[in-house]
């Protein structure tokens, strides 16, 4: 079920509320979560169910044991097992079609056919969110950092609660586990006035900015798909677009998924902080996808040694985390240069500390260069991520066909077509990156300022949204691109 469907918005949520509200104060209203949380996620195909409770309730079982047993090998050899069925369980899914294909077309390339057809996996929704956060669970037992619960219902109130169940934010056990456990108080109207806002200005990002974006995005792509290629400047548009495209489409998620909690009284962890104004990306991977992020420095950085052991392990420790989040994206090579380019990035500024040396210089027009400077660097990432290899060369062409003359610039930019889809591009793209300025400057995003609204600012604000998205949202509810993943 989508977040952006008007089943989710008029008929699921405010059911689901309603039912929980009545039963707050019982053990009926975790049945209620758990229940409403298996249909939102096997609205389309109930089959996907089953491989996350497989994961989920493997988990739980092993827990338990890591907790009992007095045998540190024992307890080590049963958190190997939790990571090893849910890493395989999570591949089998994600990996199988990518190296399928992969077997094949070697084949075809050596005349040795191992497999002469692809083999596709349907690939459930959010497999690798639910995946991270059975794993942080076993780990955080193993840990002694969390007890587990011995309760299977609120055990599963954790794992399918429906708002961060298929895009995040991940989170962990001991964070989330808690508060589902106990039965919470009535939300306030200033409560229910804040996740009304989230959700609302989720739905915003997604319909108004996110969606119209991919349809930019999804036009230059079929010009290269058409033609084989793209004239000058084009692909520039397709850098930036997707940009804004990818950054709304989550960031609305995390939103309405923040803004659906808290009106089941469960406050969750904001994912985004206004991320394109990083100036470098040690700052960008504080500021996106944080719960990923974190997760990945606490799970994997760390145990790899983090910067405990020189400049060298350290570098090394940055560059093996970034290729993992490359993978865990997705299948396919792309996705690995992404990863292993924002580690590059990450070596690179280590090494030569490009922002530092440019506030140093210049102040204040040094920060915003130093913006700049990496907001394009981050752009060229997204390049890869949303490429293949026929896409790619054509996008990569058209920017360095640019030439930076004024004259050339503008006889460029006043193109037929570069002039039709930037106009299109401004217009989705300024109240974004005006409101996220507002957020900048404010560290914290911009629905975070609502209760500070007075009333008339409220109205405003709410009367531009919605006519916003009224007139010129997308009509379709087009998934969130993180399903994928």
């Amino acid at each position: 079920m989508y977040f952006n469907s008007f089943v989710y918005i008029f008929l699921f949520l405010p059911i689901v509320l309603l039912l929980y509200s009545l039963t707050r104060k019982h053990a009926f209203s975790k049945y209620i979560i758990v229940i409403a949380s298996i249909i939102f996620y096997g609205w389309q195909e109930p089959w996907f169910v089953v491989p996350m409770l497989a994961s989920g309730l493997v988990d739980y079982y092993l827990a338990q044991k890591i907790a009992e047993s007095k045998d540190d090998g024992v307890r080590k050899k049963l958190l190997i097992f939790s990571i090893v069925f849910n890493i395989s369980l999570m591949s089998f899914f994600k990996y199988t079609g990518w190296i399928s294909e992969s077997i094949v077309a070697l084949g075809a390339y050596t005349g040795f056919s191992v497999l002469t057809t692809p083999i596709h996996v349907p690939l459930p929704p959010g497999v690798s969110f639910y995946t991270f956060e059975t794993i942080s669970y076993t780990a955080d037992v193993y840990k002694k950092e969390f007890h587990p619960t011995r309760r299977l219902l609120d055990y599963l109130n954790f794992l399918v609660f429906f708002p961060h169940l298929v895009a995040g934010p991940i989170r962990r056990a001991r964070q989330l586990l808690p508060i589902l456990s106990e039965y919470r108080p009535a939300i306030t109207s200033t409560i229910a006035n804040q996740a009304l806002i989230y959700i609302v200005w989720g739905l915003f990002l997604k319909i108004f900015c996110a969606d119209n974006m991919g349809a930019i995005v999804e036009n230059i792509d079929g010009q290269i798909q058409r033609q084989g290629s793209l004239g000058a400047g084009m692909g520039l548009l397709f850098m930036y677009a997707f940009a804004f495209q990818i950054y709304c489409d989550f960031a609305g998620y995390s939103l309405i998924a923040r803004g659906s909690a808290l009106l089941f009284g469960v406050e969750i962890d904001r994912n985004f902080l206004t991320p394109y104004f990083s100036v470098n990306p040690s700052e960008f991977w504080q500021r996106w996808h944080i719960s990923l992020s974190s997760w990945l420095r606490d799970y994997v950085y760390i145990s790899l040694g983090g910067n405990q052991h020189g400049t060298v392990i350290t570098l090394r420790n940055l560059l093996i985390v970034m290729f993992l989040v490359g993978l865990w994206h997705g299948a396919g090579a792309f996705f690995i240069l992404w990863g292993l380019w924002h580690g590059l990035l990450l070596v690179l500024y280590r090494i030569v500390p490009i922002d530092k040396w440019l506030e140093e210089m210049f102040g204040a027009l040094g920060r915003l260069v130093a913006i700049i400077v990496f907001f394009h660097l981050v752009c060229f990432g997204w390049i890869l991520f949303r490429s293949n290899p026929g896409t790619f060369w054509p996008i990569v062409h058209s920017i360095l066909q640019l030439q930076f003359t004024p004259k050339r610039l503008i006889q460029t930019l006043l193109g037929s077509s570069v002039m039709v889809l930037g106009w299109t591009y401004l217009v989705y793209m300024l109240p974004v990156l005006i409101t996220d300025l507002v957020g900048y400057l404010n560290k914290c995003e911009f629905p975070d300022l609502w209760l500070t609204f007075n009333n008339m600012t409220k109205v405003l604000v709410l009367l531009a949204v919605v006519y916003a998205m009224i007139w010129f949202g997308a009509r379709q509810a087009n998934e969130f691109i993180y399903f994928a993943f």
